[in-house]
């Protein structure tokens, strides 16, 4: 008889019958505790799990053209696709890669310990021709050098967290690097092969729709979403004698103050003898109303500073103007 009860209690809270639900619960009490006992009894209930809001996109909802050779547009909570272009075909991802840079240092780092900025890690940046942003042997925290990998998408800081992993003895990326693709296969991402945590190596590659799924993890962490949304930060070496100034290269962020706009990371690598190149790439996530839509542009059509942001911000419009959550 309890069993029977029980599955009463169950069917009734279900259903929503919670006076139903009641009922059958005092009885099943009274037969389980006896008659004296219901008064200070608490109400048996089996707890159900939350409902998650579905997004829908408004039928013969005009999308203008997306110039870009890849894109994504998804609905962060439920996963569902609202939009796309080619979103499994794997491609170089520029400094987009720094995404899943950051979750590995965040998982196996402390905040407020040293690095040391190596004289590899400057190097790869020389032997490209860019201007370092670091001194060789300059000693940073790890907090630090992640404020300079996501605002400003340092390379340099790339490398030099990736050699922190590395025991006295050890040297290179390699370490760093096997667990970036470790943690992509824990993730199930089957389109991402990661050669480098910076992205400057053009043989590693992702997918639109990979990188929505590496955002999505994370977002879930608070220090690497409270980072990527700000719009600027100064940051010192740990004498205090060197400056860094950043500003955020994400212009939905920064200078376009684009409504909700909380990150993610811009990329850009154009083509070369050697090997191919990303274009400009963005991952932007937008969050309004307790929703949060991320959207991915790789390689736009446009070879312009801007051009990934504007991709980016004409996807992001149309989601919020033809989506809705039920």
């Amino acid at each position: 008889m309890s069993k029977l009860l029980l599955i009463f209690s169950i069917l009734f809270n279900t259903l929503g019958f919670s006076g139903s639900a009641g009922k059958v619960d005092a009885n099943l009490i009274t037969q389980t505790a006896g008659v004296d006992r219901i008064a200070s009894a608490s109400t048996f209930g089996i707890p159900l799990p939350d409902i998650m809001p579905y997004p829908t996109v408004e039928k013969n909802a005009f999308q203008s053209k997306i110039y870009a050779q890849n894109y994504l547009l998804i609905d962060n909570d439920s996963g569902v696709i609202l939009s796309s272009q080619k979103p499994y075909e794997q491609v170089p991802i520029a400094s987009t890669t720094k995404i899943m840079t950051a979750i590995i240092v965040l998982e196996n780092y402390e905040l407020e310990d040293t690095a040391v900025v190596s004289k590899n890690a400057v190097s790869i940046v020389t032997e490209g021709g860019a201007i370092p942003d670091f001194y060789i042997g300059e000693q940073m925290t790890i907090k630090g050098l992640l404020q300079c990998l996501l605002i400003n998408s340092s390379n340099v800081a790339a490398y030099a967290l990736a050699e922190h992993l590395n025991d006295p003895d050890e040297t290179g990326i390699t370490k760093f690097v096997a667990k970036m693709n470790e943690k992509a296969q824990e993730y199930g991402l089957k389109d991402t092969d990661y050669h480098d945590p910076a992205g400057l190596d053009g043989t590693g590659y992702s997918s639109a729709y990979d990188l929505a799924a590496v955002t999505k993890q994370a977002l879930k962490n608070s220090i690497f979403a409270s980072i990527v949304r700000m719009k600027e930060a100064t940051v010192y070496d740990t004498s205090g004698r060197y400056l860094h100034q950043l500003n955020n290269s994400n212009r939905l962020v920064n200078e376009w103050n684009y409504p909700g706009a909380i990150g993610v990371k811009t990329g850009y690598m154009p083509d070369s003898p050697d090997q191919p190149g990303a274009g400009h790439t963005l991952v932007a996530a937008v969050e309004r109303e307790g929703h949060i839509l991320v959207s991915v542009v790789l390689d736009t059509t446009a070879d312009t500073p801007t051009a990934s942001a504007e991709e980016s911000r004409k996807l992001q419009d149309w989601g919020w103007a033809n989506t809705t959550w039920e």
